[in-house]
C-alpha cells in the first residue's frame, strides 16, 4: 500500500513504573544521559510527562537481607518444581496419560513482598510493537521501520516470533483471534474510521470427535488435557494467512524467514526460563523435549542457548509455500503420525479443510469510544456487555479502583459477566447465533445493574449462572500500530502451558490442548453447577474462549488504543480494569502495572494480586464489610497479562505487561 514515510526517529523505554505507582518507593537521582536511545534504558517520559529521561547506569537495591531472602525463594522455587514432577507428572503408574492438575488462582502462594519485575514506557512517533517478549517486539518494528511494512505484516513477524521463543504459550500447533485496522486513507495516525475487520482462527475438534470423547464413558477429562486426543485442529496460519491478504504489504517470505534464522540459536530468557522450571516437569520423560529444552542434559536455564532446528526448517518451507505447506503435504502428514501416537483421532482431512473465519468486527460505545472486538466463541462480545454495565457507575471519575464502593460494583458486574459468559459458543452450532448478541446490544446490562446492591455481595445463585465455565489459562497477545494508523491486535495460545506436550519430533511443532476448553457432559462440578451443554465438543466445533483482542477510536474516529491480554478467563476483566485506570489518567503502562482484582462466581471468591507495597487495606476492609471472601496471591505470578498501544496527540505510547517480563518496541 502507499503511504508517507515514516520519520527517523529511536525507540525510547521508560523507568521502572513500580516506582511511579507505589507510595512506598524511594525517589532516585535522575539526570539525562548520553547513552543511545537505543539501550534498554529506563524511560521516565509518559503522556503526562513528557521530557524524556534516561537512569545514570543500573545499580542493585537488593540488601544483603534481601540477597539471602532471594537465594532462599529460588530454592523454595526449585523444591516446589520438583514436587510438582512428582504431583503432576503426566503419567499414572501404569504410564496413561494424567494431565496436568492446574491449581486455580486462589490456591498459590500468598503474596512474598518480592520486588516487582521492571516494566516499561515506550514513546514513539511512526510505529510501536506491544508483545510480551522484547526480541519479538523489535523484530516486529523492523518490519516496520526498515521495510515499510504494515502492521499486519509486524504481527505476522511478531506472533511467529512468539510461538518460537515462548512455546510455552503460542506458536503454529496453536489458534487463536486477531484484530485488524485498515486505514481508508493515507492520513497517517489520525486518519479517520478505517475498516474493522475480525479473524477467527480458532481450533476446531477433530472430525471424529464427539460429544462424549472426555467424558465417563470416553477417556476422561485428563486426555482433554495431555497427549494426542487433547489437540485441535491448528489455526494460527490460516490466521495469519487471512490477516496478509487483508492488510499485508510484504511477501510473506520476508515475514517468515527472520523466524526461521532465529529458529537456528537464542538465548532462553527469563520467562521461558520461569516457565520451564515450574511446569516443564514432563519434560524428562520425552526425549524430543530434552533435545530441545535440555540441551546440556538438564532442563535449560535463564541464559543458556537453545535451538529449535526442525522448527525452523518447518518454517522455511512454510516461507516457500505458505500456509498450504503447513496444512498440505509432507508436514500435515507428519504432525499426523505423531498426534496419532500419541493417540489422537485428528487426519490429515482435518487439516486440508481448515479455514478462518473473516467477518466484520462486533463493537458498541463506551464512555463516547467506540470499541471493536471478536465476536463468539470469544469473550468480546461479554467485555462489551461488562463495559456497558459498568459505565454508569462512573469509576473513573469517583475514585477509580481505589474507591471500596467502586470495587465492589465492579466485582459483582463481573460476576454477572461470567454467569453470561457461560452460554458462550461456536456461532456455527447453533439456531439463533445473535443469541449471544442480547448481552451488550439490549437492556441486559440495565436488568442486571439494578441487581447489583451496594452494602452486599451475593450467594452463587442470584447470578444467574446456570452452568459451570471452562478455567482456561495460557495464550499470548501482541498489539501493533503502523504509520498509516493501521492496527493488528493478535491473542494466540495454545491453551495450558505447554499445551497438549505433544511435540512432532520431525517438524518441531508443539501442539495445542484446546479440546480442553469444550465441557465435558457429566456429574455437576463442586460448586454443584452442570457443565454448559453449549459448550460440549462436536466435530468441527470451536470451543469457547476467553481472548478479546480489542481496538478502540476516539470520538473523533481516529484510533485510541489497541489492547488485548493473556492469562484465560481473567482476560476480559483485566481489560476492563485497564480501560478503566486509562480513564482515570494514568499513562497505558501505568495501567497494565496496577495490581487487578478478578472475580467469577464460581468460586465465590475475589482474589487481589498484591506487590511489594502491601495490600490495599482500605479497600479490603470495604469488600468484606460487604461479605465477599478475599484472597491475596503475589503480583509477579503472571496470572493474567495485557499488552496495550495508546495514541495521543500523534504520539504513540506503548507497554507490555511486567508480569510475564514484556518489554514493547517502537520507532
Amino acid at each position: 500500500m502507499s503511504g508517507p514515510s515514516a520519520p527517523s526517529s529511536k525507540s525510547a523505554h521508560a523507568p521502572s513504573v513500580w516506582d511511579r505507582l507505589s507510595p512506598f518507593s524511594s525517589s532516585r537521582s535522575r539526570s539525562k544521559s548520553s547513552r543511545a536511545l537505543d539501550e534498554e534504558e529506563p524511560l521516565l517520559s509518559g503522556p503526562n510527562d513528557i521530557e524524556v529521561l534516561e537512569v545514570e547506569g543500573r545499580q542493585s537495591r537488593f540488601t544483603r537481607t534481601q540477597l539471602l531472602l532471594f537465594l532462599l525463594f529460588q530454592v523454595a522455587c526449585f523444591a516446589l518444581g520438583a514436587s510438582l514432577g512428582k504431583l503432576l507428572s503426566s503419567k499414572d503408574g501404569n504410564g496413561k496419560a494424567k494431565g496436568p492438575l492446574v491449581p486455580p488462582v486462589w490456591t498459590l502462594p500468598p503474596p512474598t513482598g518480592d520486588r516487582r519485575n521492571p516494566a516499561y514506557l515506550i514513546k514513539a512517533h511512526s510505529g510501536a510493537v506491544a508483545s510480551e517478549d522484547k526480541t519479538c517486539s523489535e523484530m516486529g518494528v523492523a518490519i516496520m521501520r526498515d521495510h515499510d511494512g504494515t502492521a499486519v505484516d509486524a504481527a505476522v513477524t511478531t506472533t511467529l516470533c512468539i510461538g518460537l521463543l515462548n512455546g510455552f504459550a503460542s506458536g503454529i500447533g496453536g489458534g487463536g483471534f486477531m484484530m485488524v485496522r485498515v486505514p481508508t486513507d493515507d492520513s497517517g495516525l489520525g486518519t479517520k474510521g478505517g475498516n474493522m475487520t475480525a479473524i477467527d482462527f480458532r481450533e476446531t475438534s477433530p472430525k471424529e470427535s464427539s460429544k462424549e470423547m472426555y467424558g465417563i464413558k470416553g477417556a476422561g477429562r485428563n486426555a482433554a488435557q495431555v497427549g494426542g486426543l487433547a489437540i485441535g485442529v491448528p489455526g494460527e496460519l490460516r490466521g495469519l494467512e487471512a490477516a496478509h491478504k487483508l492488510y499485508g504489504k510484504l511477501p510473506w517470505k520476508a515475514l517468515v524467514m527472520p523466524v526461521a534464522d532465529l529458529a537456528k540459536g537464542y538465548q532462553v530468557s527469563r520467562e521461558l526460563a520461569r516457565r520451564i522450571r515450574i511446569f516443564g516437569y514432563f519434560m524428562p520423560e520425552d526425549q524430543t523435549w530434552m533435545d530441545i529444552y535440555a540441551p546440556r542434559g538438564y532442563l535449560a536455564v535463564e541464559g543458556d542457548y537453545i535451538k529449535r532446528i526442525n522448527y525452523g526448517k518447518t518454517l522455511e518451507r512454510i516461507a516457500d509455500g505458505g500456509a498450504d505447506a503447513f496444512y498440505n503435504g509432507e508436514i500435515a502428514e507428519k504432525m499426523v503420525k505423531s498426534i496419532k501416537k500419541a493417540g489422537g483421532v485428528m487426519t490429515v482431512k482435518d487439516l486440508k479443510h481448515f479455514e478462518a473465519n473473516v467477518y466484520p468486527a462486533i463493537h458498541h460505545t463506551y464512555n463516547g469510544r467506540e470499541i471493536y472486538t471478536t465476536a463468539a466463541p470469544s469473550s468480546g462480545g461479554i467485555l462489551l456487555a461488562l463495559l456497558r454495565l459498568i459505565e454508569p457507575f462512573r469509576i473513573s471519575q469517583t475514585g477509580g479502583l481505589d474507591n471500596p464502593l467502586n470495587v465492589h460494583r465492579f466485582i459483582e458486574s463481573l460476576k454477572f459477566a461470567f454467569a453470561a459468559r457461560s452460554e458462550v459458543t461456536d456461532p456455527a452450532f447453533v439456531k439463533d447465533p445473535e443469541r449471544l448478541d442480547r448481552f451488550y446490544q439490549s437492556g441486559w446490562a440495565d436488568d442486571v445493574r439494578a441487581k447489583i446492591t451496594d452494602n452486599s455481595t451475593h450467594k452463587v445463585d442470584y447470578y444467574g449462572m446456570e452452568f459451570d465455565h471452562i478455567e482456561d489459562h495460557g495464550t499470548t497477545h501482541l498489539s501493533v500500530v503502523d504509520q498509516w494508523g493501521g492496527v493488528a491486535a493478535v491473542t494466540s495460545t495454545v491453551n495450558l502451558i505447554w499445551g497438549s506436550h505433544v511435540m512432532c519430533p520431525e517438524t518441531g511443532v508443539i501442539f495445542n490442548d484446546e479440546q480442553d476448553d469444550f465441557a465435558v457432559p457429566g456429574a455437576p462440578d463442586a460448586f454443584g453447577l452442570p457443565p454448559s451443554p453449549w459448550n460440549y465438543p462436536a466435530p468441527g466445533k470451536k470451543p469457547m474462549s476467553s481472548t478479546s483482542p480489542t481496538i478502540i477510536l476516539s470520538p473523533s474516529g481516529s484510533l485510541y488504543a489497541t489492547l488485548g491480554g493473556s492469562g484465560g478467563s481473567r482476560i476480559f476483566g483485566s481489560l476492563a480494569q485497564v480501560l478503566l485506570h486509562l480513564d482515570a489518567g494514568l499513562d497505558i503502562s501505568q495501567a497494565i502495572e496496577k495490581p487487578r482484582y478478578h472475580s467469577q462466581v464460581v468460586p465465590n471468591v475475589t482474589t487481589i494480586e498484591v506487590g511489594p507495597e502491601g495490600a490495599p487495606e482500605r479497600v479490603l476492609k470495604g469488600l468484606r464489610e460487604r461479605g465477599h471472601v478475599v484472597g491475596e496471591f503475589d503480583i509477579n505470578l503472571g496470572v493474567s497479562e495485557i499488552q496495550g498501544i495508546v495514541v495521543q496527540n500523534g504520539t504513540i505510547w506503548a507497554s507490555s505487561d511486567s508480569r510475564k517480563n514484556g518489554i514493547s518496541a517502537g520507532y
